[in-house]
């Protein structure tokens, strides 16, 4: 209600891209500094949003990483956005992948990129060694080039916004695990 027309320009391109009536906590958090939402703005909208990934694998990959790096926010909103996305999966389905453990409720491409794109986000020397080609992975996994490019932005984008939303601490938009767990 508080913001500038050029802020509610950026809001109102959330919501209708979203989908959603209201904004995100994040982004209000945020709506003080036109350039910082836009930005942020546009990475969520560009690199999670839109893309080949499939919604589901991002959103496992932003919860794995928010769930390993203690971030409630992150974890409420991508355990929220998985479980909508995929009805079979469980919250104890979720914490198992969060854990590491596969799951076989999911494709191998999918572990293994969930597996790869949280350790190069929270460990990235890691897979910079020589005996670990994740892409040479990746692409075994049948992954295209366009989409490891993807995969990689999640985890940029995971850690980011780990970040942010812990040094703002922002509320989270829904508790987490559902009420029904």
């Amino acid at each position: 209600e508080a913001a500038t027309p050029e802020v509610q320009v950026i809001y109102d391109d959330v919501m209708e891209t979203l989908g959603t009536p209201a904004v995100l906590n994040v982004l209000k958090a945020l709506g003080h500094n036109e350039n910082i939402l836009r930005a942020v703005w546009s990475m969520l909208k560009f690199a999670h949003v839109n893309g080949e990934v499939p919604a589901l694998l991002k959103e496992l990959i932003l919860f794995r990483i928010s769930v390993e790096a203690g971030n409630k926010y992150c974890e409420s909103l991508h355990g929220h956005a998985a479980l909508n996305l995929d009805s079979a999966l469980t919250y104890d389905d979720l914490m198992a992948l969060s854990e590491g453990q596969a799951h076989n409720k999911l494709p191998a491409s999918f572990r293994a990129a969930i597996d790869i794109v949280s350790r190069a986000a929270l460990q990235p020397k890691s897979v910079a060694n020589d005996d670990f080609d994740y892409e040479e992975q990746l692409r075994d996994e049948g992954f295209s080039e366009r989409e490891i490019d993807e995969l990689l932005a999640q985890g940029y984008f995971g850690v980011m916004m780990n970040m942010l939303t812990d040094a703002y601490d922002i509320p989270r938009e829904q508790p987490f695990p559902p009420d029904d767990q």
